[in-house]
Protein backbone atom coordinates (compact mmCIF):
# COMPACT_ATOMS: atom_id res chain seq x y z
CA UNK A 1 0.00 0.00 0.00
CA UNK A 2 1.41 3.39 -0.95
CA UNK A 3 1.96 6.00 1.71
CA UNK A 4 -0.60 8.33 0.17
CA UNK A 5 -3.19 5.58 0.38
CA UNK A 6 -2.49 4.52 3.95
CA UNK A 7 -2.76 7.95 5.56
CA UNK A 8 -5.26 10.68 4.80
CA UNK A 9 -6.21 13.81 6.69
CA UNK A 10 -9.83 14.47 7.59
CA UNK A 11 -10.98 17.80 8.95
CA UNK A 12 -14.11 18.12 11.06
CA UNK A 13 -15.39 20.23 13.92
CA UNK A 14 -12.93 18.60 16.31
CA UNK A 15 -9.93 19.61 14.24
CA UNK A 16 -7.64 17.51 12.03
CA UNK A 17 -7.96 13.76 12.21
CA UNK A 18 -5.82 11.14 10.49
CA UNK A 19 -7.27 7.91 9.22
CA UNK A 20 -6.02 4.93 7.33
CA UNK A 21 -7.56 3.37 4.31
CA UNK A 22 -9.63 1.04 6.46
CA UNK A 23 -11.34 3.02 9.22
CA UNK A 24 -12.80 0.82 11.92
CA UNK A 25 -14.73 1.15 15.13
CA UNK A 26 -14.62 -1.49 17.86
CA UNK A 27 -17.49 -3.02 19.76
CA UNK A 28 -17.31 -0.35 22.42
CA UNK A 29 -17.80 2.45 19.94
CA UNK A 30 -14.31 3.89 20.03
CA UNK A 31 -12.73 5.34 16.89
CA UNK A 32 -9.46 3.42 16.57
CA UNK A 33 -8.23 4.58 13.20
CA UNK A 34 -5.84 7.49 13.73
CA UNK A 35 -2.68 6.83 11.76
CA UNK A 36 -0.44 9.77 12.67
CA UNK A 37 -0.30 13.16 14.33
CA UNK A 38 1.27 16.41 13.17
CA UNK A 39 5.01 16.25 12.98
CA UNK A 40 5.20 12.45 12.95
CA UNK A 41 6.48 10.63 9.91
CA UNK A 42 3.76 8.79 8.06
CA UNK A 43 5.87 5.74 7.39
CA UNK A 44 7.19 4.38 10.69
CA UNK A 45 10.12 2.06 10.92
CA UNK A 46 9.47 -1.66 11.13
CA UNK A 47 5.99 -3.05 10.71
CA UNK A 48 5.37 -5.11 7.64
CA UNK A 49 8.17 -3.50 5.66
CA UNK A 50 5.74 -1.47 3.55
CA UNK A 51 4.98 1.28 6.05
CA UNK A 52 2.27 -0.67 7.87
CA UNK A 53 2.23 -0.23 11.63
CA UNK A 54 2.45 -3.64 13.27
CA UNK A 55 4.41 -5.47 15.92
CA UNK A 56 7.52 -7.21 14.62
CA UNK A 57 8.76 -10.78 14.90
CA UNK A 58 11.83 -10.27 17.07
CA UNK A 59 11.92 -13.30 19.39
CA UNK A 60 14.18 -16.18 18.37
CA UNK A 61 14.42 -19.65 19.89
CA UNK A 62 16.98 -18.77 22.55
CA UNK A 63 14.96 -15.73 23.63
CA UNK A 64 11.84 -17.89 23.73
CA UNK A 65 13.51 -20.40 26.04
CA UNK A 66 14.71 -17.54 28.24
CA UNK A 67 11.18 -16.10 28.40
CA UNK A 68 9.77 -19.42 29.64
CA UNK A 69 12.57 -20.15 32.10
CA UNK A 70 12.72 -16.53 33.24
CA UNK A 71 9.00 -16.45 34.01
CA UNK A 72 9.08 -19.78 35.85
CA UNK A 73 12.21 -19.19 37.92
CA UNK A 74 11.34 -16.19 40.05
CA UNK A 75 12.04 -15.85 43.74
CA UNK A 76 10.37 -18.99 45.08
CA UNK A 77 13.20 -21.48 44.61
CA UNK A 78 15.64 -19.00 46.18
CA UNK A 79 13.49 -17.84 49.07
CA UNK A 80 10.83 -20.28 50.13
CA UNK A 81 10.78 -23.81 48.66
CA UNK A 82 9.39 -24.94 52.00
CA UNK A 83 5.72 -25.61 51.16
CA UNK A 84 6.56 -28.91 49.48
CA UNK A 85 8.71 -30.09 52.41
CA UNK A 86 6.15 -29.00 54.98
CA UNK A 87 3.39 -31.13 53.49
CA UNK A 88 5.54 -34.03 52.24
CA UNK A 89 6.66 -35.14 55.68
CA UNK A 90 10.24 -36.03 54.72
CA UNK A 91 13.10 -34.83 52.55
CA UNK A 92 12.99 -37.91 50.31
CA UNK A 93 9.26 -37.56 49.67
CA UNK A 94 9.70 -33.82 48.99
CA UNK A 95 12.33 -34.51 46.33
CA UNK A 96 10.04 -37.06 44.67
CA UNK A 97 7.21 -34.50 44.70
CA UNK A 98 9.48 -31.92 43.05
CA UNK A 99 10.34 -34.43 40.32
CA UNK A 100 6.71 -35.40 39.68
CA UNK A 101 5.68 -31.73 39.61
CA UNK A 102 8.30 -31.19 36.92
CA UNK A 103 6.90 -34.06 34.87
CA UNK A 104 3.34 -32.74 35.19
CA UNK A 105 4.45 -29.23 34.24
CA UNK A 106 6.35 -30.75 31.31
CA UNK A 107 3.10 -32.33 30.08
CA UNK A 108 1.39 -28.96 30.41
CA UNK A 109 4.15 -27.33 28.40
CA UNK A 110 3.65 -29.90 25.62
CA UNK A 111 -0.10 -29.17 25.53
CA UNK A 112 0.59 -25.46 25.23
CA UNK A 113 3.17 -26.16 22.52
CA UNK A 114 0.45 -27.82 20.43
CA UNK A 115 -1.88 -24.87 20.95
CA UNK A 116 0.84 -22.33 20.18
CA UNK A 117 2.01 -24.03 17.00
CA UNK A 118 -1.51 -24.61 15.66
CA UNK A 119 -3.12 -21.26 16.61
CA UNK A 120 -0.68 -18.58 15.35
CA UNK A 121 -2.15 -15.78 17.46
CA UNK A 122 -0.81 -14.08 20.58
CA UNK A 123 -2.79 -13.90 23.80
CA UNK A 124 -2.08 -17.27 25.40
CA UNK A 125 -4.91 -18.65 27.52
CA UNK A 126 -7.24 -15.83 26.53
CA UNK A 127 -6.93 -16.66 22.82
CA UNK A 128 -7.40 -20.40 23.35
CA UNK A 129 -10.46 -19.93 25.58
CA UNK A 130 -11.96 -17.53 23.05
CA UNK A 131 -11.32 -19.94 20.19
CA UNK A 132 -12.71 -23.00 21.99
CA UNK A 133 -15.53 -21.66 24.15
CA UNK A 134 -16.31 -18.12 23.06
CA UNK A 135 -15.71 -14.60 24.36
CA UNK A 136 -17.64 -14.70 27.65
CA UNK A 137 -15.36 -17.20 29.40
CA UNK A 138 -12.30 -15.68 27.76
CA UNK A 139 -13.28 -12.24 29.05
CA UNK A 140 -13.61 -13.43 32.66
CA UNK A 141 -10.11 -14.91 32.47
CA UNK A 142 -8.84 -11.71 30.86
CA UNK A 143 -10.62 -9.55 33.43
CA UNK A 144 -9.14 -11.19 36.53
CA UNK A 145 -5.66 -11.20 34.97
CA UNK A 146 -5.79 -7.58 33.81
CA UNK A 147 -7.22 -6.08 36.98
CA UNK A 148 -5.69 -8.24 39.73
CA UNK A 149 -3.42 -11.18 38.95
CA UNK A 150 -0.93 -9.80 36.41
CA UNK A 151 -0.28 -6.35 37.97
CA UNK A 152 -0.46 -7.83 41.48
CA UNK A 153 2.12 -10.51 40.69
CA UNK A 154 4.40 -7.92 39.12
CA UNK A 155 4.07 -5.70 42.20
CA UNK A 156 4.93 -8.60 44.54
CA UNK A 157 7.94 -9.67 42.48
CA UNK A 158 9.23 -6.08 42.31
CA UNK A 159 8.89 -5.77 46.09
CA UNK A 160 10.98 -8.91 46.50
CA UNK A 161 13.55 -7.44 44.10
CA UNK A 162 13.70 -4.27 46.20
CA UNK A 163 14.13 -6.16 49.48
CA UNK A 164 17.04 -8.24 48.24
CA UNK A 165 18.67 -5.31 46.50
CA UNK A 166 18.91 -3.35 49.75
CA UNK A 167 19.43 -6.23 52.22
CA UNK A 168 23.27 -6.20 51.87
CA UNK A 169 23.32 -2.55 52.99
CA UNK A 170 21.41 -3.16 56.24
CA UNK A 171 23.19 -6.24 57.60
CA UNK A 172 21.02 -8.06 60.14
CA UNK A 173 18.42 -5.28 60.24
CA UNK A 174 15.24 -5.21 58.20
CA UNK A 175 15.35 -2.58 55.45
CA UNK A 176 13.04 0.41 56.03
CA UNK A 177 9.62 0.27 54.41
CA UNK A 178 10.10 3.52 52.47
CA UNK A 179 13.27 2.21 50.80
CA UNK A 180 11.54 -0.98 49.66
CA UNK A 181 8.55 0.95 48.29
CA UNK A 182 10.68 3.49 46.42
CA UNK A 183 12.91 0.85 44.83
CA UNK A 184 10.03 -1.47 43.95
CA UNK A 185 8.08 1.38 42.34
CA UNK A 186 11.20 2.47 40.46
CA UNK A 187 11.62 -1.13 39.26
CA UNK A 188 8.00 -1.21 38.05
CA UNK A 189 8.33 2.08 36.17
CA UNK A 190 11.71 1.13 34.69
CA UNK A 191 10.58 -2.27 33.42
CA UNK A 192 7.32 -1.03 31.98
CA UNK A 193 9.11 2.00 30.55
CA UNK A 194 11.65 0.17 28.42
CA UNK A 195 9.02 -2.43 27.45
CA UNK A 196 7.07 0.50 26.00
CA UNK A 197 10.12 1.51 23.95
CA UNK A 198 11.61 -1.72 22.66
CA UNK A 199 10.72 -5.40 22.38
CA UNK A 200 14.27 -6.29 21.39
CA UNK A 201 15.66 -4.56 24.48
CA UNK A 202 13.15 -6.33 26.72
CA UNK A 203 14.13 -9.73 25.32
CA UNK A 204 17.81 -8.85 25.77
CA UNK A 205 17.17 -8.06 29.45
CA UNK A 206 15.27 -11.34 29.74
CA UNK A 207 18.16 -13.29 28.24
CA UNK A 208 20.73 -11.69 30.58
CA UNK A 209 18.62 -12.13 33.72
CA UNK A 210 17.77 -15.75 32.87
CA UNK A 211 21.43 -16.62 32.38
CA UNK A 212 22.25 -14.83 35.65
CA UNK A 213 19.58 -16.64 37.69
CA UNK A 214 20.57 -20.02 36.25
CA UNK A 215 24.18 -19.17 37.14
CA UNK A 216 23.10 -18.33 40.69
CA UNK A 217 21.32 -21.65 41.04
CA UNK A 218 24.33 -23.29 39.42
CA UNK A 219 26.51 -21.97 42.26
CA UNK A 220 24.15 -23.59 44.77
CA UNK A 221 24.12 -26.87 42.83
CA UNK A 222 27.91 -27.02 42.46
CA UNK A 223 28.37 -26.28 46.17
CA UNK A 224 25.86 -29.03 46.92
CA UNK A 225 27.73 -31.53 44.74
CA UNK A 226 30.96 -30.73 46.59
CA UNK A 227 29.21 -31.26 49.93
CA UNK A 228 27.74 -34.54 48.68
CA UNK A 229 31.21 -35.82 47.81
CA UNK A 230 32.31 -34.77 51.29
CA UNK A 231 29.65 -37.08 52.74
CA UNK A 232 27.01 -34.54 53.81
CA UNK A 233 24.02 -36.82 53.19
CA UNK A 234 22.55 -37.15 56.67
CA UNK A 235 19.36 -35.26 55.78
CA UNK A 236 18.74 -36.98 52.43
CA UNK A 237 16.40 -39.68 53.72
CA UNK A 238 12.75 -40.48 54.32
CA UNK A 239 12.82 -39.85 58.06
CA UNK A 240 10.03 -37.62 59.26
CA UNK A 241 6.44 -37.47 60.53
CA UNK A 242 5.07 -38.89 57.28
CA UNK A 243 2.18 -37.52 55.27
CA UNK A 244 -1.47 -38.11 54.32
CA UNK A 245 -3.33 -38.00 51.00
CA UNK A 246 -4.60 -34.50 51.77
CA UNK A 247 -1.19 -33.21 52.79
CA UNK A 248 0.56 -34.77 49.79
CA UNK A 249 -2.03 -33.09 47.58
CA UNK A 250 -1.12 -29.76 49.16
CA UNK A 251 2.56 -30.56 48.56
CA UNK A 252 1.83 -31.01 44.84
CA UNK A 253 -0.24 -27.81 44.87
CA UNK A 254 2.70 -25.84 46.29
CA UNK A 255 5.23 -27.52 44.03
CA UNK A 256 3.33 -26.94 40.80
CA UNK A 257 2.93 -23.24 41.56
CA UNK A 258 6.73 -23.03 41.35
CA UNK A 259 6.48 -24.17 37.71
CA UNK A 260 3.83 -21.62 36.71
CA UNK A 261 5.02 -19.66 33.68
CA UNK A 262 5.22 -22.28 30.93
CA UNK A 263 2.45 -20.40 29.05
CA UNK A 264 4.30 -17.05 28.88
CA UNK A 265 5.66 -17.74 25.40
CA UNK A 266 2.14 -18.46 24.11
CA UNK A 267 1.23 -14.85 24.86
CA UNK A 268 3.92 -13.75 22.38
CA UNK A 269 3.14 -16.07 19.45
CA UNK A 270 2.89 -13.35 16.81
CA UNK A 271 6.31 -12.00 17.81
CA UNK A 272 8.13 -15.33 17.41
CA UNK A 273 10.27 -15.65 14.31
CA UNK A 274 9.41 -19.33 13.82
CA UNK A 275 6.60 -20.40 16.18
CA UNK A 276 5.96 -23.75 14.49
CA UNK A 277 9.54 -24.86 15.19
CA UNK A 278 10.18 -22.96 18.39
CA UNK A 279 7.18 -23.90 20.55
CA UNK A 280 7.94 -27.63 20.92
CA UNK A 281 11.67 -27.06 21.32
CA UNK A 282 11.21 -24.26 23.86
CA UNK A 283 8.73 -26.36 25.86
CA UNK A 284 10.97 -29.45 25.98
CA UNK A 285 14.22 -27.59 26.69
CA UNK A 286 12.90 -25.09 29.24
CA UNK A 287 10.72 -27.48 31.23
CA UNK A 288 13.43 -30.16 31.31
CA UNK A 289 16.07 -27.68 32.48
CA UNK A 290 13.81 -26.14 35.12
CA UNK A 291 12.88 -29.56 36.52
CA UNK A 292 16.51 -30.68 36.75
CA UNK A 293 17.57 -27.35 38.28
CA UNK A 294 14.77 -27.41 40.88
CA UNK A 295 15.49 -30.99 42.00
CA UNK A 296 19.27 -30.47 42.17
CA UNK A 297 18.87 -27.16 44.01
CA UNK A 298 16.68 -28.78 46.65
CA UNK A 299 19.19 -31.63 47.04
CA UNK A 300 21.94 -29.03 47.48
CA UNK A 301 19.96 -27.22 50.18
CA UNK A 302 19.71 -30.41 52.24
CA UNK A 303 23.44 -31.07 52.05
CA UNK A 304 23.99 -28.00 54.23
CA UNK A 305 20.68 -27.45 56.04
CA UNK A 306 18.42 -29.64 58.13
CA UNK A 307 14.71 -29.75 57.30
CA UNK A 308 14.05 -27.68 60.42
CA UNK A 309 16.55 -25.01 59.33
CA UNK A 310 15.00 -24.84 55.88
CA UNK A 311 11.48 -24.46 57.27
CA UNK A 312 12.63 -21.74 59.68
CA UNK A 313 14.66 -19.77 57.13
CA UNK A 314 13.03 -16.61 55.71
CA UNK A 315 15.30 -16.87 52.64
CA UNK A 316 16.69 -20.34 52.03
CA UNK A 317 19.30 -19.43 49.40
CA UNK A 318 20.67 -16.63 51.57
CA UNK A 319 20.92 -18.95 54.57
CA UNK A 320 22.65 -21.54 52.38
CA UNK A 321 25.10 -18.90 51.17
CA UNK A 322 25.87 -17.78 54.71
CA UNK A 323 26.66 -21.35 55.74
CA UNK A 324 28.55 -22.51 52.66
CA UNK A 325 29.90 -19.63 50.55
CA UNK A 326 31.71 -17.63 53.22
CA UNK A 327 32.90 -14.29 51.84
CA UNK A 328 30.98 -14.96 48.63
CA UNK A 329 27.64 -15.16 50.43
CA UNK A 330 26.67 -11.77 48.92
CA UNK A 331 26.17 -13.58 45.61
CA UNK A 332 22.86 -15.04 46.86
CA UNK A 333 21.01 -11.74 47.49
CA UNK A 334 22.36 -10.55 44.15
CA UNK A 335 21.09 -13.71 42.43
CA UNK A 336 17.66 -13.27 44.01
CA UNK A 337 17.55 -9.62 42.90
CA UNK A 338 18.49 -10.50 39.30
CA UNK A 339 16.07 -13.41 39.27
CA UNK A 340 13.16 -11.28 40.47
CA UNK A 341 14.03 -8.45 38.09
CA UNK A 342 14.04 -10.92 35.21
CA UNK A 343 10.73 -12.42 36.35
CA UNK A 344 9.23 -8.92 36.49
CA UNK A 345 10.44 -8.24 32.97
CA UNK A 346 9.17 -11.57 31.64
CA UNK A 347 5.74 -11.09 33.16
CA UNK A 348 5.43 -7.55 31.82
CA UNK A 349 6.58 -8.66 28.37
CA UNK A 350 4.14 -11.57 28.12
CA UNK A 351 1.08 -10.64 30.20
CA UNK A 352 0.68 -7.27 28.50
CA UNK A 353 -0.04 -9.18 25.27
CA UNK A 354 -3.15 -10.75 26.82
CA UNK A 355 -4.54 -7.26 27.37
CA UNK A 356 -3.41 -6.11 23.91
CA UNK A 357 -5.00 -9.04 22.05
CA UNK A 358 -8.18 -8.90 24.13
CA UNK A 359 -8.59 -5.23 23.26
CA UNK A 360 -7.76 -5.90 19.62
CA UNK A 361 -10.56 -8.46 19.60
CA UNK A 362 -13.00 -5.91 21.02
CA UNK A 363 -13.31 -7.24 24.59
CA UNK A 364 -11.48 -4.32 26.19
CA UNK A 365 -11.30 -0.63 25.20
CA UNK A 366 -9.85 -0.35 21.71
CA UNK A 367 -7.12 2.01 22.88
CA UNK A 368 -5.50 -0.89 24.74
CA UNK A 369 -5.19 -2.80 21.45
CA UNK A 370 -3.02 -0.20 19.71
CA UNK A 371 0.72 0.02 19.10
CA UNK A 372 3.16 2.90 19.08
CA UNK A 373 3.89 4.09 15.54
CA UNK A 374 7.68 4.14 16.03
CA UNK A 375 8.44 1.71 18.83
CA UNK A 376 5.89 -0.85 17.58
CA UNK A 377 5.01 -1.89 21.14
CA UNK A 378 1.56 -2.19 22.82
CA UNK A 379 2.17 0.99 24.80
CA UNK A 380 -1.41 1.64 26.03
CA UNK A 381 -1.78 -1.89 27.38
CA UNK A 382 1.58 -1.59 29.14
CA UNK A 383 0.73 1.80 30.66
CA UNK A 384 -2.66 0.56 31.90
CA UNK A 385 -1.04 -2.44 33.59
CA UNK A 386 1.70 -0.22 35.00
CA UNK A 387 -0.87 1.98 36.74
CA UNK A 388 -2.41 -1.05 38.47
CA UNK A 389 1.04 -2.39 39.40
CA UNK A 390 2.10 0.96 40.90
CA UNK A 391 -1.07 1.09 43.01
CA UNK A 392 -0.64 -2.49 44.25
CA UNK A 393 3.04 -1.82 44.93
CA UNK A 394 2.12 0.70 47.62
CA UNK A 395 0.62 -1.99 49.84
CA UNK A 396 2.31 -4.66 51.96
CA UNK A 397 -0.31 -7.37 51.68
CA UNK A 398 -0.96 -7.62 47.95
CA UNK A 399 -0.32 -11.35 48.22
CA UNK A 400 -3.56 -11.93 50.11
CA UNK A 401 -5.51 -10.50 47.19
CA UNK A 402 -3.64 -12.75 44.75
CA UNK A 403 -4.28 -15.77 46.99
CA UNK A 404 -8.01 -15.28 46.60
CA UNK A 405 -7.72 -15.98 42.89
CA UNK A 406 -5.04 -18.69 43.09
CA UNK A 407 -7.50 -21.53 42.50
CA UNK A 408 -8.76 -19.77 39.36
CA UNK A 409 -5.37 -20.18 37.68
CA UNK A 410 -5.60 -23.96 37.67
CA UNK A 411 -9.28 -23.80 36.75
CA UNK A 412 -8.58 -21.74 33.64
CA UNK A 413 -5.52 -23.84 32.72
CA UNK A 414 -7.64 -26.99 33.01
CA UNK A 415 -10.33 -25.44 30.81
CA UNK A 416 -7.70 -24.36 28.27
CA UNK A 417 -6.35 -27.90 27.94
CA UNK A 418 -9.90 -29.24 27.83
CA UNK A 419 -10.37 -26.76 25.00
CA UNK A 420 -7.45 -28.42 23.20
CA UNK A 421 -9.46 -31.65 23.24
CA UNK A 422 -12.61 -29.84 22.17
CA UNK A 423 -10.80 -28.15 19.26
CA UNK A 424 -9.65 -31.55 18.01
CA UNK A 425 -13.35 -32.42 17.68
CA UNK A 426 -14.59 -28.98 16.67
CA UNK A 427 -11.85 -28.27 14.12
CA UNK A 428 -10.38 -31.61 13.03
CA UNK A 429 -8.86 -30.07 9.90
CA UNK A 430 -6.93 -27.40 11.81
CA UNK A 431 -3.27 -27.76 10.90
CA UNK A 432 -1.34 -29.08 13.89
CA UNK A 433 2.42 -29.13 13.17
CA UNK A 434 2.99 -30.49 16.67
CA UNK A 435 0.42 -32.82 18.21
CA UNK A 436 0.66 -34.46 21.62
CA UNK A 437 -0.71 -37.97 22.26
CA UNK A 438 -4.33 -37.89 23.44
CA UNK A 439 -3.66 -39.20 26.99
CA UNK A 440 -1.40 -36.24 27.79
CA UNK A 441 -4.05 -33.45 27.70
CA UNK A 442 -6.55 -35.75 29.43
CA UNK A 443 -4.16 -36.53 32.30
CA UNK A 444 -2.99 -32.94 32.63
CA UNK A 445 -6.48 -31.40 32.63
CA UNK A 446 -7.65 -33.91 35.27
CA UNK A 447 -4.61 -32.99 37.37
CA UNK A 448 -5.55 -29.30 37.09
CA UNK A 449 -9.12 -29.98 38.23
CA UNK A 450 -7.72 -32.00 41.14
CA UNK A 451 -5.65 -28.98 42.16
CA UNK A 452 -8.77 -26.80 41.98
CA UNK A 453 -10.56 -29.23 44.31
CA UNK A 454 -7.59 -29.28 46.68
CA UNK A 455 -7.40 -25.48 46.84
CA UNK A 456 -11.15 -25.19 47.50
CA UNK A 457 -10.97 -27.90 50.16
CA UNK A 458 -7.96 -26.30 51.84
CA UNK A 459 -9.15 -22.68 51.65
CA UNK A 460 -12.92 -22.54 51.00
CA UNK A 461 -13.27 -18.91 52.08
CA UNK A 462 -10.51 -17.70 49.76
CA UNK A 463 -12.03 -19.72 46.91
CA UNK A 464 -15.45 -18.16 47.54
CA UNK A 465 -13.99 -14.64 47.56
CA UNK A 466 -12.00 -15.44 44.41
CA UNK A 467 -15.16 -16.62 42.65
CA UNK A 468 -16.89 -13.36 43.54
CA UNK A 469 -13.91 -11.39 42.20
CA UNK A 470 -14.06 -13.27 38.91
CA UNK A 471 -17.82 -12.75 38.59
CA UNK A 472 -17.40 -8.98 39.00
CA UNK A 473 -16.27 -9.05 35.39
CA UNK A 474 -19.77 -9.92 34.18
CA UNK A 475 -21.17 -6.35 34.41
CA UNK A 476 -18.16 -5.03 32.51
CA UNK A 477 -18.63 -7.71 29.84
CA UNK A 478 -22.30 -6.77 29.47
CA UNK A 479 -21.43 -3.09 29.20
CA UNK A 480 -18.38 -3.26 26.96
CA UNK A 481 -19.16 -6.23 24.71
CA UNK A 482 -22.85 -7.17 24.80
CA UNK A 483 -24.31 -3.64 24.89
CA UNK A 484 -23.68 -2.45 21.33
CA UNK A 485 -26.29 0.30 20.96
CA UNK A 486 -24.80 2.80 23.35
CA UNK A 487 -26.22 6.36 23.45
CA UNK A 488 -24.69 8.68 20.88
CA UNK A 489 -23.54 11.08 23.60
CA UNK A 490 -21.64 8.31 25.40
CA UNK A 491 -20.12 7.17 22.11
CA UNK A 492 -19.00 10.72 21.38
CA UNK A 493 -17.30 11.01 24.79
CA UNK A 494 -15.55 7.67 24.37
CA UNK A 495 -14.55 8.54 20.80
CA UNK A 496 -13.07 11.90 21.80
CA UNK A 497 -11.22 10.35 24.75
CA UNK A 498 -9.74 7.66 22.53
CA UNK A 499 -8.55 10.21 19.95
CA UNK A 500 -7.00 12.34 22.70
CA UNK A 501 -4.98 9.47 24.15
CA UNK A 502 -4.00 8.25 20.70
CA UNK A 503 -2.52 11.62 19.85
CA UNK A 504 -0.85 11.91 23.24
CA UNK A 505 0.80 8.45 23.03
CA UNK A 506 1.21 8.32 19.22
CA UNK A 507 -0.51 4.95 18.94
CA UNK A 508 -2.70 3.42 16.22
CA UNK A 509 -4.40 0.16 15.41
CA UNK A 510 -2.24 -2.34 13.57
CA UNK A 511 -2.44 -1.73 9.84
CA UNK A 512 -1.58 -5.32 8.93
CA UNK A 513 -2.39 -8.66 10.52
CA UNK A 514 0.52 -10.22 12.35
CA UNK A 515 -0.91 -13.74 12.34
CA UNK A 516 -1.94 -16.05 9.55
CA UNK A 517 -5.49 -17.27 9.15
CA UNK A 518 -6.16 -20.61 10.77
Amino acid sequence: MAESESVSQITDDDGPRYRGASEKTGTNGLDVSIQQTDGVVAKPEGGDGNGGVAMKKEINLFAGICVVMGCIIGSGIFISPKGVLQYSGSVGTALIVWGICGVVAFLGGLCYAELGSSIPKSGGEYTYLNEAFGPALAFLMLWVNFVIVAPGDIAIISQTFAIYLVVPFYGDCDPPRWAVVLISEACIILVYGYNCMTVRGATWVQNVCTVAKVAGLGIIIIAGIVLLFQGNTEYLNFDGPGTTPVRISLAFYNGLFSFVGWSCLNALTEELKNPVRDFPIAAVVSMSLVTVIYVLTNIAYFTAMSPQELLASPAVAVTFGDKVLGNWAWLMPLAVALSTFGATNGNVLSLSRLVFVGARDGLLPDLLGMVHIRFLTPMPALIAMMIFSIIYGLYDDVGSLINYTGFAYWLFVGIVVTGLLWLRYKRPKLERPFKVPLPIPIIFSLFCYLLVFVSIFASPFEAAVGTIIILTGIPFYLYGVVWKNKPSRLKSILDSSCRFFQKMMLVVSQEVDTFDSY
